[in-house]
């Protein structure tokens, strides 16, 4: 069974504690109530006592007290020295004691089984008179009042169902809209709008899928030329093997040319595994098989050696290729960093001008690949190792050797060893990359 959406549920929580809190204040008013039931008799019954006390001869005379009853409705009695009667039935030993010590007594009882509250006072001339009350006298008025509180309540309850239906809505309106939007970059549109109001952490998740959105456009906009470039890269020899094999097919090419068509297919076709090669290389770094193994790599032996390997072809070109070693050890797998610091020095040695200068150098958990080429601009900077930007960006206007995937595949090599590559300008004038790996712990 599918659980219930967000509104639901919000609706429910706050409804939960609307009942909660309408039952709890039930719970406190009912003994507020019952307090009041027993005040509501005895305030009056206490009062009538203060002025029946006050007659003369009220505890002496027969008459009188009847009438009294008759008018009040009360049950009278009196305490005298030598009798108890009427409501003084109700009254214990110890009151009556008090009662003829003259002292007022205000307390309850039973009166032929029924509960009443009793009050009695000392009167004027002796003796003492005792009012009882049933309780049950002020049910109909507290019926009334509680009632009016249980209707109060339930309306308050109604209400506060209400709001919290409503409340819920609007505070799940953004986040369902927000899902709506993240379900609509999922189908594959892009420039969704997020919502613009809503709570603080709502409008954090609208901001972060706004920019998921610009990201996936950014980046499915590089695959697509990248793509086009890759088209474009292979119809070229493509288009070339074709014409030359159709002329040998038909005859057209004179058998004095046969040598030099094949060695232009060759050409092509090697081209064309290259291009191939990079592909495959960039696609088995996404692999989760793709294994390094990391070691402590002593950086400083690592770029000595490199240099050393690399200064015979920069002399051919007319460059000088540098070291600049500082003790560093790091981990790293040593096969594949050198894979990358070869991947880097071709890429150098290819825009370095004749008279230039590579530097190779390790320092405190790093090594920078410098050159004195004409270097990056700062919107370089941030695509350099995006697959063939660079590559198409200055096609025709730098030496190209490859495809545009040498500084990709060097990344997704040192992501794989956990570390990272940036780059930046050289202090040679040209460009500088920078790979940063951990600091081995011996």
């Amino acid at each position: 069974m599918r659980p219930a959406g967000l509104t639901a549920r919000l609706a429910l929580a706050m409804a939960a504690v609307a009942v909660v809190s309408a039952l709890l204040a039930g719970v406190l008013v009912a003994p507020l109530l019952s307090g009041a039931r027993e005040e509501a008799v005895r305030a009056p019954l206490a009062r009538q006592a203060d002025l029946l006390a006050r007659l003369p001869r009220l505890t002496t005379g027969s008459d009188r007290l009847d009438r009294v009853t008759e008018v009040s409705g009360l049950t009278i009695g009196v305490v005298t020295a030598a009798r108890v009667s009427g409501a003084g039935a109700a009254l214990t030993p110890e009151d009556v004691a008090a009662l003829r010590a003259g002292e007022s007594v205000s307390t309850s009882g039973e009166l032929a089984g029924v509960p009443v509250l009793v009050e009695a006072r000392p009167a004027r001339n002796g003796g003492a008179v005792v009012l009882a009350a049933d309780v049950a006298s002020a049910d109909d008025a507290l019926a009334s009042v509680r009632r009016r509180v249980v209707l109060a309540l339930a309306l308050g309850s109604l209400v506060a169902l209400a709001l919290a239906a409503w409340l819920a809505r609007r505070l799940a309106a953004p986040l369902t809209h927000t899902a709506s939007a993240a379900r609509r970059l999922a189908a594959g549109e892009r420039g969704v709008e997020v919502p613009t109001a809503g709570p603080p952490e709502v409008l954090a998740v609208a901001e972060a899928l706004g920019q998921l959105d610009a990201a996936l456009a950014s980046s499915e906009g590089r695959q697509r030329r990248f793509l086009l470039t890759v088209s474009h890269e292979l119809r070229t020899p493509l288009t070339a093997v074709r014409g030359y094999a159709e002329g040998l097919a038909d005859g057209t090419v004179p058998p004095e040319d046969a040598a030099a068509v094949g060695a232009t297919l060759v050409d092509e076709a090697d081209r064309m595994a290259a291009y191939v090669a990079d592909l495959l290389a960039l696609a088995r770094l996404e692999a989760d098989d793709f294994r390094v193994t990391v070691a402590d790599v002593d950086l400083a032996a690592l770029v000595a050696s490199t240099a050393d390997a690399w200064q015979a072809r920069g002399r051919g070109a007319g460059i000088t290729v540098s070291a600049e070693p500082a003790p560093a050890v790091v981990r790293a797998d040593p096969d594949r960093l050198r894979q990358v610091l070869d991947a880097l020095l071709d890429n150098a040695l290819r825009v370095a001008p004749r008279g230039g200068a590579v530097v190779l150098a390790s320092r405190a958990g790093a090594v920078e690949v410098r050159d004195s080429g004409p270097g990056l601009a700062p919107e370089d900077l941030p695509v350099a190792f995006d697959p063939g930007v660079l590559h198409e960006r200055y096609r025709g206007s730098r030496p190209s050797g490859g495809q545009g995937l040498g500084l990709a595949i060097a990344a997704g090599l040192v992501r794989r060893m956990g570390g990272t590559i940036s780059a930046d300008v050289a202090a040679e004038g040209g460009a500088a990359f920078r790979i940063s790996l951990t600091p081995s712990r011996m």
